[in-house]
């Protein structure tokens, strides 16, 4: 009664054993499977991929790392130049790759030798003009009567003297500006002219001093008498005049060239 049929002669495992060849079987009587593979964990190094996998193209630039040059002449994301300070690229250049607009500087310094220029003309205008009409001058001062050529002599001089209090103001301002943009040379004259404005009205006092004592000079040598209203008098302060107009256009030509031709030299270098 113990035996039956089958390929054991009808023997049955008992539970807990099997077949010596037959799988593990598990507690509940079904076989055992096999334990997937490890999978990588978290900050583990992923297998390498196959050849001529998808995953086997070459590593892309991570955030952070600098991206490969620009192929050349092309847009390498800014303008030739100074880099900018977030490193973000390039800035423009102004010429000398110190940040001066040389260009403006240049033509400030043209202005001021224009300006310059015509300073010397009005100041000689009022030179002149006092010269004319010296004798007419000295004249009303007796007679209390001012002739034609006094009165349009008087009139040519304020007008000039108008011209050329706004001529040095004008003069003044671009000296500052030119010493505020500039650099080396340019920036010395710059403060150069804006410096020869004040510098002429102390001059012009220094100079009329001076006029006052060659007149008196004069009118010793000569035995005329030191009168105010005597031609001679118009005479020496014009041609004391004459000699401060020329100083000071020197002083402001010297400090306009410097201006002129130091943003010349960075444009072209």
């Amino acid at each position: 009664m113990t035996q039956g049929y089958g390929p054991d002669h009808g023997q049955q495992g008992q539970w807990g054993q099997g077949d010596q060849n037959s799988p593990p079987a598990s507690p509940w009587g079904q076989p055992e499977q096999q334990a997937p593979a490890a999978q990588p964990q978290w900050g583990q190094p992923s297998p390498a991929p196959h050849a001529g996998s998808p995953m086997s193209s070459p590593a892309q630039p991570q955030w952070g790392q600098a991206s490969p040059s620009g192929a050349p002449g092309g847009y390498s994301g800014g303008y030739p130049g100074v880099a900018h300070a977030s490193g973000m690229g390039t800035g423009p250049q102004f010429g000398a790759g110190d940040g001066v607009n040389w260009r403006r500087v240049k033509l400030i310094g043209l202005i001021l030798l224009g300006g310059t220029a015509l300073v010397l003309l009005v100041r000689l205008g009022i030179n002149l003009a006092a010269f004319i009409g010296a004798d007419d001058l000295a004249a009303s001062g007796a007679t209390g009567e001012v002739g034609a050529v006094g009165a349009g002599s008087s009139l040519v001089s304020l007008l000039l003297y108008g011209l050329n209090f706004l001529l040095g103001t004008a003069l003044l301002v671009l000296g500052i500006i030119a010493a505020v943009m500039g650099r080396g040379r340019a920036r010395a004259g710059g403060i150069v002219v804006a410096a020869a404005i004040p510098l002429s009205v102390i001059l012009y006092w220094i100079f009329t001093f001076l006029a006052g004592v060659i007149w008196g000079i004069v009118t010793g040598a000569s035995g005329e008498t030191a009168d105010a209203g005597s031609a001679t008098l118009y005479y020496v302060t014009a041609v004391t005049g004459v000699v401060h107009a020329l100083l000071v256009v020197a002083i402001l030509a010297l400090g306009s060239f410097f201006v002129h031709s130091t943003a010349s030299k960075k444009l072209s270098a």
